[in-house]
């Protein structure tokens, strides 16, 4: 059976096609890019059930519920506009401010469990925030690369929005991921990363989210 989908993806104002634009599994090793024509096709048989998402610098993601080979797909991705209000803050304070608002965010987004502090973020750079007394507010120009040497994956994310309550320390961030194995550990370095993968993963949002989406909560 043709378990190949096939697509173009497009922009949703203009209707121009998204080149190198990545289409793949959330949170799995499996995925594709657009070529220079947006167009581009996927095996889905690995995951045949599984939402498709759709992800590109200066897009919003967008997911596929429902994916069916029989035909070609066209994806309109909605474009990312930030009204962010330039604030010019000279010297010392402004680094400060900024220290102070990678801290706040490495600590919320990646958590502060012992593998997370076994990651780094390796382009915090591109990352803007928008902070006051009350909220703080993070903007990714471009995928958020993560070095998880706790499980040893090279990590890609999509930010979509990312929202921090300073006061109640609620917060709420939405994006999409893939990952990637970091290939420069050794045989017994990776059979140690599959069992810490494993716990990390029993008993997780993921976990609990792919059971729903499967009707298998009893796992």
């Amino acid at each position: 059976f043709n378990q190949v989908i096939k697509g173009i993806i497009l922009d949703k104002d203009n209707h121009s096609k998204i080149n190198f634009a990545y289409i793949y599994f959330n949170g799995t090793f499996i995925g594709t890019n657009s070529d220079k024509e947006g167009n581009f096709k996927l095996d889905i048989s690995s995951y045949p059930s599984m939402p498709l998402t759709i992800s590109a610098l200066g897009y919003y993601s967008v997911t596929l519920t429902v994916v069916s080979p029989s035909k070609p797909v066209m994806i309109f991705m909605k474009p990312k506009l930030y009204e962010l209000k330039e604030v010019v803050i000279s010297g010392k304070s402004n680094e400060n401010e900024r220290k102070r608002n990678v801290k706040l965010f490495t600590e919320t987004f990646l958590g502060t469990t012992r593998n997370a502090r076994l990651c780094e973020i390796t382009n915090i750079k591109d990352i803007t925030f928008v902070s006051d007394n009350d909220t703080l507010k993070a903007f990714a120009s471009n995928p958020i690369q993560i070095d998880n040497r706790a499980l040893g994956y090279k990590v890609t994310y999509f930010l979509d929005e990312f929202v921090l309550d300073k006061k109640s320390e609620s917060f709420y961030f939405s994006g999409n991921i893939i990952f990637n194995e970091d290939l420069k550990y050794d045989d017994p370095q990776r059979e140690i990363f599959e069992t810490r993968r494993k716990t990390a993963y029993l008993g997780s949002r993921m976990h609990f989210f792919r059971s729903l989406w499967q009707n298998d909560l009893d796992s």
